[in-house]
């Protein structure tokens, strides 16, 4: 037996309805984010040349996907392989054959989020820790 959303969620939080959202007509969809550029490479220990991620990030798009997550601005003390990310992000926006394509970037702190929106990003990714 199938239940809408709404349903769903009554169940599970009774008392703490989200009353922001409309569920009547939320559409349902799921969106699929390709994070490989980012997460599959910044642990790679001999470094990746900028063309050589720009060209994987390329194939991506060439194989339908709408959304990439490019790089992240992350300091290069910490992960040497996004040392290029300012490259990247120039490059996937100049791009014009990847317009209808989303490139969100990953950002740890303000820094990296100034950073980003300075140079145009239109979406960011955040990553955030539950603890006790």
């Amino acid at each position: 037996m199938k239940f809408p959303l709404s349903t769903i969620l009554k169940r599970i939080h009774p008392r703490r309805m989200l009353h922001s959202i409309n569920f009547s007509s939320a559409s349902n969809f799921v969106k699929i984010v390709e994070v490989g550029p980012r997460d599959g490479l910044q642990n790679e220990k001999t470094q990746v040349p900028t063309y050589v991620k720009l060209k994987f990030i390329e194939y991506l798009c060439q194989s339908g996907l709408k959304t990439v997550e490019a790089t992240s601005f992350v300091s290069p003390k910490w992960v040497p392989q996004m040392a290029d990310h300012k490259e990247i992000l120039a490059a996937v926006l100049k791009d014009q054959s990847w317009r209808s394509i989303d490139f969100p970037v990953l950002v740890p702190n303000l820094k990296g989020f100034e950073s980003a929106l300075s140079l145009g990003v239109k979406e960011i990714a955040v990553f955030g820790a539950a603890s006790e």
